[in-house]
């Protein structure tokens, strides 16, 4: 009788014995109903094995791993009081490597394993729902003569999107050391949205990611506004034409916002105060911009200088929101910046919001700034 061979792509092994060992991608982290969180890693029977968990390098936690049988490593942690996207390192013999069957996202200038982790406060806001339309991601490749090479941006459109309707647009910034994927790996952005909108909580819109840490080489270039500048050149002569002809979208200022996380804030607001003739509406995420590491010595200060500006025009800007975790190391100087503002009557302007979410730098900060400063945007 003629046999049957059935193929798999999934890499397997076997226990001594001639029966197969399986791991199917992303099955190597797992969370189970109590909390506790089961890890698994393939390696050599003979290798020394740990996991860490935690954005942070110097609080990370490391639990070692056991082989239980032909090279399947497994730990479990329980207890973990960590919220939201956390990173993972996995360590063979002391070296980084990365787990093919655990999720991957681009953090800290590599890319990297991590696991999404409980935050009651946001979890209904980027569960994925089946009962509503959901809009769609897609990746923009095109030239920018700015850089001098193709560039690419990633643009969520919102559920319906069709020729003929026009939309407003959010440009919107990463935090340092990320990349343009990052508010829809890690933030889960196009879900937020698809959510928020399908509730009427806030306007569809088109948002657009870029890539704002890459071109920025802070240790060949001191001066970061001369790198500002590059980035600010890039957005408006390159990626806002790009996206307004291919797209449909409102065109004016009233119908375009930028807004960022961390340094991705300072270039959002670098870029959007000095421009209130093309963007209406601006949201500096869990990020100050008062700080002599932002200051080009013996330069006139562009942020005060487009400060002061809007608080003798108020009108130019019709959102200005703000926001910082009350546990970030930054918080200090929002206090500052607080009463420069004041000062200056920007927290005049009748769309002014400054929140505070208890919170450390992290997606938990980022994605309450998002949730909060979209529902405000785009009103007619």
């Amino acid at each position: 009788m003629p046999t049957t061979t059935t193929a798999s792509s999934a890499p397997q092994s076997t226990d001594g014995q001639g029966h197969p060992v399986f791991m199917q991608p992303c099955t190597a982290v797992k969370l189970s109903d109590n909390g506790d969180i089961l890890f698994k890693m393939k390696a050599n029977e003979d290798a020394s094995v740990t996991v860490s968990i935690g954005n942070d390098h110097n609080s990370q936690i490391t639990i070692p791993m056991q082989n239980l049988h032909n090279g399947i490593f497994e730990a479990s942690f329980s207890g973990c009081t960590l919220t939201g996207p956390q990173k993972l390192v996995f360590r063979v013999n002391g070296q980084e490597t990365l787990n093919p069957f655990a999720p991957l996202w681009f953090h800290a200038n590599s890319l990297s394993n991590y696991i999404e982790l409980p935050d009651p406060e946001t979890d209904t806001l980027i569960a994925p729902r089946k009962d509503i339309p959901h809009g769609a991601v897609t990746h923009e490749f095109y030239y920018s003569r700015t850089y001098q090479e193709f560039m690419r941006s990633t643009v969520y459109t919102p559920p319906g999107f069709k020729n003929g309707k026009e939309y407003p647009v959010l440009y919107l910034f990463h935090e340092v050391a990320e990349n343009k994927t990052a508010w829809t790996d890690a933030s889960r952005m196009n879900y937020l949205l698809d959510n928020l909108i399908a509730d009427g909580k806030c306007e569809p819109l088109i948002v657009v990611e870029n890539d704002c840490t890459v071109m920025l080489d802070y240790h060949d270039r001191p001066d970061w506004f001369e790198n500002y500048s590059q980035l600010e050149h890039f957005l408006i002569q390159d990626c806002v034409p790009f996206i307004e002809d291919k797209y449909h979208t409102k065109t004016g200022k009233w119908s375009r916002a930028i807004a960022g996380i961390g340094l991705g804030a300072v270039q959002a607001g670098y870029i959007g105060m000095r421009n209130t003739d093309i963007f209406g509406n601006i949201g500096l995420f869990t990020a100050f911009w008062i700080s002599a590491a932002f200051h080009a010595e013996g330069k006139e200060d562009p942020f005060y200088t487009a400060a002061e500006y809007i608080g003798r025009h108020p009108e130019v800007i019709k959102v200005f929101f703000r926001s910082e975790g009350d546990l970030d190391i930054h918080f200090k100087g929002i206090e500052a910046e607080n009463n420069l503002l004041s000062e200056l009557g920007i927290d005049k302007i009748p769309g002014y919001l400054f929140k505070v979410y208890h919170q450390t730098h992290n997606w938990g900060s980022y994605r309450r700034s998002l949730r909060d400063f979209v529902p405000l945007l785009f009103h007619e």
